[in-house]
């Protein structure tokens, strides 16, 4: 089995869409299972995985109301759904252009020739296909082992690579907290600056949120140095150790003792208003915050 096919029949299942080979149709949903038929009964130039890939589309296309529905409520013995037909096929198109798959991933029915004159926005226009497609891709975005296999896809052919090195994604630079003001990209392992309409790459990690992340409080760093100016030891003095001269906030565990909320997060700083200096110049998202969330694993 070509490596593609087994991510993608992967990918299926864990969208509770199982896989089968074999049967009397070519491809058919019961409402179940997606049969395939077997390589000697499929086109010379089909795969399995584009043929799970576009049952994908159709889903996504006909919404949660067709979950459970025979060929997802689709009549392929007329033209009553071409229009729908077309949205799975703008669909596949917009998803496998982000990663460089669309010469790979295509579908082989009549419909390759409309897929193929897509532009790279795959839904321009205003027809009732291009809704379509609009609405099915808000919810892909939701299909996390969707994206999963289009990665691994592009990975495993090596396609796609951001020029940091990276494979690529279909999120932006300029929404990743890797990308700093500047438009440096932290990730890369040389100097590389970065646009903010660029596709990021598999490192891509949205802004991140203190209240859920506290890597810099937590088992990062082992010591929070108090100056004599900190209101920390006048409002706090519980907090404060002092070893011969030397003062920093104590210790609860891997924690700081003023860090409140439980393994996971969410987090709270019970002195915030109070915190010493070193709190305060510590910049979220700055290089000591991403090392900091390399640290305690949040960041690989």
């Amino acid at each position: 089995m070509h490596p593609l096919d087994e991510i993608w029949i992967a990918a299926a299942a864990k969208l509770e869409l199982p896989v089968a080979r074999g049967g009397d149709a070519y491809v058919h949903f019961d409402g179940q299972t997606l049969h395939i038929a077997t390589d000697e009964h499929l086109d010379a130039d089909d795969t399995v995985a584009q043929l799970v890939l576009h049952e994908l589309c159709h889903a996504l296309v006909q919404g949660p109301p067709a979950r459970h529905l025979a060929d997802w409520g689709l009549d392929n013995t007329t033209n009553r759904d071409d229009e729908r037909e077309r949205a799975a096929v703008r669909l596949q198109a917009h998803l496998t252009g982000a990663w460089g798959l669309r010469g790979h991933l295509y579908p082989t029915t009549p419909v390759r020739t409309f897929f193929e004159a897509l532009g790279d926005d795959a839904f321009a226009g205003s027809d009732e296909s291009a809704e379509l497609g609009r609405a099915a891709a808000e919810r892909a975005a939701k299909w996390a082992p969707l994206h999963e296999a289009l990665a691994k896809s592009a990975e495993t052919l090596a396609l796609v690579r951001h020029r940091n090195g990276f494979p690529a994604s279909a999120r932006r630079c300029g929404e990743c907290a890797w990308r700093s003001d500047g438009g440096l990209c932290r990730r890369a392992p040389t100097r590389l600056f970065v646009r903010a309409d660029e596709h990021g790459c598999s490192k891509f990690e949205p802004p991140f949120k203190c209240e859920s992340c506290a890597a810099c409080c937590r088992a990062a760093y082992d010591s929070v140095t108090v100056s004599p100016r900190d209101l920390v030891r006048v409002r706090h003095p519980e907090l404060v150790l002092e070893r011969a001269g030397y003062r920093e906030l104590a210790r609860a565990g891997d924690r700081c003792a003023a860090l409140d909320g439980p393994q996971g997060g969410p987090w709270r700083c019970r002195i915030y208003d109070d915190r010493p200096r070193t709190c305060r110049e510590f910049a979220a998202g700055g290089r000591h915050c991403l090392e900091a969330r390399r640290r305690v694993g949040l960041t690989a």
